[in-house]
């Protein structure tokens, strides 16, 4: 096989490292294979020549969304140009659908092979974007196990690998030293605030957080509070919401997942970070928020029992959900206490995030995805 050529897309926190930990299982496979096209820090520095950084312009919802079309459009041009121009041997693209959709088509058309790694959330809504995929995808490499029949059943060439978080989410030393080192001599406990990768997550969430945090000191009066800080956010911002708000919280940057283990308890956005808690084993609640606009369509178009993914691995609502306008301070305060007092609950949960690590699949999810990949190079060369 010649030296591949290997585009990439990836647009957010976690799509970026996801397709930087690819990368690196490509490269320890095929030391020269050549990577490039769109991403973040995680992927330039696994070697890929970033030509545009996306994951700055990461948003949820439509509302969100619309604000940033010229955007859109210029991003949707530069993929084409830079198609046309190098030519990659594969494509692989990484969730975003509305863009990703739109440049698997480019590729299509120069006779590009099309991966697809992190599938589009066609189990929620718009599940007629499957023939869609038909249509433009050489391959769906999927990381959930509910996703892999619903490809086979349209006819997608498909293959589920296990989710890469299992590889991602290692603590960093023992997380009882966190523990100690957070409470600093309180008796706890210690609740984790986890409002999300994305600016707007911090603007919609994290005051609402801190507000029930309040709430939860009158109680607990030594209760001691810490925010992991996602790389993509502003520390200026969260410190500046966190004074405002009266809250004391430790915003850590080193040893994440060590601390986020250590919490007795941990009030969490929805999305990755909730699989990231339970593969954690940590008790948590899930809450979001997001523009009315988006709200409004996400109750019409999304068809789901749940909206935690760690509750839709899981089966059933294991964590306590609050959306929109339920995700406030007295339901967020009220549910932390009943799970802080009731260690069956706790215990509850705990006792089913080990069954959701196992529907997760085990370790090597990047390796085995880089296999896949390897697969459609050799077809085509």
């Amino acid at each position: 096989m010649k030296t591949p050529r290997i585009m990439l897309v990836a647009g957010e926190a976690s799509g970026d490292q996801h397709a930087a930990n690819l990368v690196q299982e490509l490269r320890a496979r095929v030391p020269e294979a050549i990577c490039f096209g769109f991403g973040g820090e995680m992927m330039a520095s696994s070697g890929v020549e970033v030509v545009h950084n996306l994951v700055s312009h990461a948003v949820i919802g439509i509302a969100e969304a619309v604000r940033k079309l010229g955007d859109f459009f210029k991003i949707l041009q530069q993929a084409g140009n830079l198609l046309q121009q190098r030519h990659p041997d594969v494509l692989v693209l990484t969730d975003l659908p509305d863009l990703n959709f739109r440049i698997a088509a480019k590729a299509k058309a120069l006779g590009i092979p099309v991966i697809y790694y992190i599938s589009p959330q066609v189990w929620a809504w718009r599940r007629g974007r499957v023939k869609t995929l038909k249509r433009l995808v050489d391959k769906m490499i999927v990381i959930f196990p509910f996703e892999e029949p619903i490809y086979q059943k349209a006819g997608v060439p498909v293959s589920f690998v296990g989710h890469p978080l299992l590889d991602i989410v290692k603590t960093e030393i023992d997380p009882k030293q966190a523990r100690s080192r957070l409470l600093n001599g309180s008796s706890g406990p210690l609740i984790a605030l986890v409002p999300g990768s994305r600016s707007q997550e911090i603007e919609m969430l994290l005051s609402i957080m801190a507000q029930a945090g309040l709430t939860l000191r009158h109680r607990f009066p030594e209760a001691r509070f810490f925010l992991p800080l996602a790389k993509t956010i502003s520390r200026r911002r969260v410190e500046t919401i966190l004074a405002e708000s009266g809250l004391a919280v430790e915003i850590v940057t080193k040893e994440p997942y060590a601390a986020r283990a250590a919490a007795d308890l941990a009030v969490v956005s929805s999305g990755t970070a909730t699989l990231e808690t339970a593969i954690l084993g940590v008790p948590m609640l899930i809450g979001y928020r997001m523009h009315a606009l988006s709200y409004f369509l996400a109750r019409i178009f999304v068809k789901l029992p749940y909206f935690g993914l760690a509750n839709l691995v899981a089966g059933e609502k294991i964590a306590p959900e609050f959306l929109q306008d339920d995700f406030n301070c007295q339901n967020i305060a009220e549910a932390a206490g009943r799970l802080l007092t009731d260690s069956q609950a706790a215990e509850r949960q705990r006792r089913s995030w080990v069954h959701v690590r196992e529907r997760l699949g085990g370790a090597g999810a990047a390796g085995r995805a880089a296999e896949e990949v390897l697969k459609v190079l050799r077809k085509d060369h």
